[in-house]
């Protein structure tokens, strides 16, 4: 059957390739579907449960696809939390530097103490501090913003890794599911198999199901040589005349008896006699 298959599936492939869209191409596509459809039909059922219990077994290649997704994830969400907590403890420090340094210019230009700028160790003249302290604002604003770019990466991240997460529990719940819905469908298949064997009528191509239909089979032919058997006398034996009591002219009095007329129907204007 498969061998039938496979020669129906490349004569209607080729066919398909040269006709394209006209009706005979559509006619040996349907041919090859039916004679797929005949095919998947004539499977047993023991085989169709252990290509299903191949097939889930398969499933585990996919989880451990999945798996590997999973610990990616979790490796790189963890690293990009670690830098983003550096360049925003970074960031943090930095601002915290910078409004000290903006309070020591305008301290400066107050006019209260000397004419210029501590920062820490270092004394700078007021423009001096002002041109840095310029270039430092401008420096933090663009480390905020690959902050905030690195923040937005690590949220995707997350749910990603939430995502594939959550796919690998559906994964394993319905590879469990499934093992356990072939499970039950196999202890179906065997309970019908042991009803087949007790039962009077078996449908199954088993050797104990053939036997029983050869067993019917055979009573048939017994019954009906029975029957042939109480026709025998019948066929082959003359019947013995019956002794009879009656007369000849008895016998012939049934030829010559007048038959009696049918009873008028009566009239309208008739009346019944009292």
């Amino acid at each position: 059957m498969l061998k039938k298959l496979v020669v129906v599936g490349v004569i209607g492939f080729v066919a398909a390739l040269a006709l394209g869209g006209t009706k005979l191409a559509s006619y040996i596509r349907s041919e090859v579907r039916s004679a797929r459809e005949a095919a998947e039909d004539a499977v047993p059922p023991e085989k169709e449960i252990a290509r299903l219990r191949s097939e889930v077994k398969e499933l585990d290649k996919d989880i451990m696809k999945v798996v590997n997704q999973v610990a990616t994830e979790r490796v790189a969400v963890k690293e990009l939390e670690e830098k983003v907590q550096t360049v925003a403890k970074q960031q943090a420090d930095d601002k915290a530097i910078l409004k000290e340094r903006a309070v020591a210019i305008k301290t400066a230009e107050s006019g209260e103490g000397t004419q210029q700028v501590v920062w820490g160790k270092r004394k700078l003249n007021i423009d001096t501090a002002k041109s840095e302290l310029e270039v430092d604002v401008k420096r933090f604003a663009n480390n905020q913003k690959s902050l905030d770019n690195m923040e937005a990466v690590l949220t995707q991240r997350i749910r990603s890794r939430d995502a594939l997460e959550k796919q690998l529990e559906t994964l394993k719940n319905q590879k469990t599911e499934l093992t356990v819905a072939i499970d039950g469908m196999e202890a179906e298949l065997n309970s019908l198999k042991l009803q087949q064997m007790e039962s009077k009528y078996q449908t199954d191509d088993t050797r104990l199901a053939k036997i029983k239909e050869d067993l019917r089979k055979l009573k048939t032919k017994v019954d009906v040589k029975r029957e042939e058997l109480k026709l025998m006398p019948q066929v082959h034996e003359t019947p013995a005349p019956s002794n009879s009591n009656k007369s000849v002219d008895d016998i012939m009095s049934q030829l010559d008896a007048p038959k009696q007329a049918a009873p008028k129907p009566a009239t309208k204007g008739e009346k019944k006699a009292d």
